[in-house]
């Protein structure tokens, strides 16, 4: 996969050759150091460090050049700083993510800031939201939290703008995706290794009451992590799957596959819905009439399976599906609360700090973490935390690209699978969990999706408008003189 994403500064044969020397060295360095840390039985973490620092220079170097390579470290980040071998410590997550957010995306703001782009359309209205983010600092509960969040969103955002303005057919959005599934293969590789060779760390401590059933969560400290891992994986595995060709699709499918079965282990339901109703939008584009046959048709195998199946019916409402598995007591009080400050909330990412409140009535430990509690619910997370007209902002930038590459003579760059597998599954899940702005695996496939198409939409723009120039210079003065004609 990475052989057809990759493309060598070097030109010519000596600068191609000088690359791969310093890669066979430094191949060789991390293999006599790991030999020799091991030999004195050293902490896997331990190594893992060492390996990350020894590599950091060359990276960030890399992709400071190389910019559409700056999601791998995106990515990696989340899944190191969200991993449950850092231990309940939250100041070591935070000593991982913030430094290297800010070590990676820096180099590139000023490449960002020649390109214009966050002067126009779509990013500049993101860059306004942030800035709402920004202020919502000063009335926040917990300010260096609110400010720490604004911090780690706003870089990410940056870097994947600085990607967006690079981006000048659909090749280039779909290479974007392949680099992401890349990313997502080396963390779905990662939580194989310790399903294998740490099974007693894979899965989650609580068993599920209904069904008894242990649930896998891997590196992360959630299940529902892995089925974030799950979706974003699928998500950039379709939308790179144009390009893939012989042995990177074998790979691309493989991929999809582990990470599919890894979200079966971890129980995880609602990527999955956000993916059928997804899937089930693009068959319907792609192919019309007749994909509504075997839409029916699958539907029709789910539902016999669960009336046939011993105990299906059980597995797939345990849990109180009809109270979301007890989220709508945190929704209720979080509406409550949006109603007693409507237009400027209550500080960024900080909405959990509001079940705090002595007039909450559920202290179960899901909802007793004060701002690190989800409210299981993007939409009314945004709204709780900077106000309800920022949460409709919000959604208007957000789906404004999405849905405007639906118009005729609005897609050309045939980004409308993005749109569907990348976007829509996203905003789905975010009715159930809460998804963070260019943060989290699922955050970043949304904010990879929405650039991607942002930037589509003002080059389609721009085209219209040097179309309708070129049409008016083109005209004879006799045309022109024929339509002032009155009728």
């Amino acid at each position: 996969m990475a052989d057809s994403l990759f493309s060598p500064d070097g030109a010519g044969p000596m600068g191609q050759e000088s690359k791969r020397a310093d890669l066979i060295l430094l191949a060789a360095i991390f293999a006599c150091s790991f030999v020799l840390l091991a030999l004195f039985a050293v902490d896997l973490r331990i190594l893992l460090a060492v390996a990350g620092l020894a590599i950091l220079p060359w990276a960030v170097q890399f992709t400071s050049r190389n910019h559409i390579w700056l999601l791998m470290p995106l990515a990696l980040v989340e899944a190191v700083s969200g991993s449950k071998f850092l231990g309940d410590d939250n100041l070591a997550s935070a000593f991982i993510r913030y430094p290297l957010v800010l070590l990676f995306c820096m180099p590139v703001l000023p490449a960002l800031w020649r390109s214009g782009l966050l002067k126009r359309g779509g990013f500049f209205c993101y860059t306004i939201y942030f800035l709402w983010a920004l202020l919502s600092v000063a009335h926040s509960p917990i300010m260096d939290m609110s400010l720490g969040r604004v911090i780690s969103s706003f870089f990410p955002f940056c870097a994947l703008c600085v990607i967006a303005s690079e981006c000048k057919d659909g090749d280039n959005a779909r290479r974007g995706m392949g680099v992401l599934l890349l990313s997502c293969g080396l963390i779905v590789a990662a939580n194989y290794f310790v399903l294998f060779v740490l099974p007693s760390e894979a899965y989650f401590i609580d068993l599920d009451p209904d069904a008894g059933i242990a649930r896998f969560s891997g590196t992360f400290t959630q299940p529902n992590e892995i089925g974030a891992l799950m979706l974003t994986t699928v998500g950039a595995a379709f939308c790179y799957w144009p390009l893939a060709k012989g042995r990177i699709k074998l790979l691309c499918a493989a991929t999809v596959f582990g990470a599919v079965l890894l979200g079966v282990m971890a129980d995880s339901r609602s990527p999955f819905i956000g993916l059928a109703i997804g899937g089930a939008a693009y068959l319907l584009w792609k192919y019309g009439i007749k994909s509504v046959i075997v839409i029916a048709a699958l539907g029709a195998v789910l539902y016999l399976a669960i009336r046939i199946l011993p105990n299906s019916d059980r597995y797939f409402t345990r849990g109180d599906v009809t109270t979301v598995t007890g989220r709508d007591v945190a929704w209720s009080f979080a509406v409550r609360s949006i109603e007693e400050r409507p237009i400027l909330g209550y500080g960024y990412e900080v909405e959990g700090e509001i079940l705090q409140s002595r007039y909450f009535p559920d202290w179960e430990e899901n909802w007793n973490q004060g701002p690190r509690s989800s409210l299981h619910e993007g939409y009314l997370s945004r709204a709780v935390g900077l106000g309800i007209p920022a949460m409709i902002f919000w959604i208007f930038l957000t789906l404004r690209p999405a849905l405007n590459c639906f118009r005729r003579g609005r897609d050309p760059w045939s980004l409308k699978s993005l749109a569907l597998l990348a976007v829509m599954p996203v905003m789905i899940l975010n009715l159930s969990e809460s998804i963070t702005d260019c943060r989290s695996l699922s955050g970043l496939l949304l904010g990879l999706g929405w650039a991607m198409l942002e930037s589509e939409r003002l080059f389609a723009n721009a085209a219209s408008v040097d179309h309708a120039r070129v049409a008016a210079e083109s005209k004879s003065h006799l045309v022109r003189a024929l339509q002032e004609v009155p009728v």
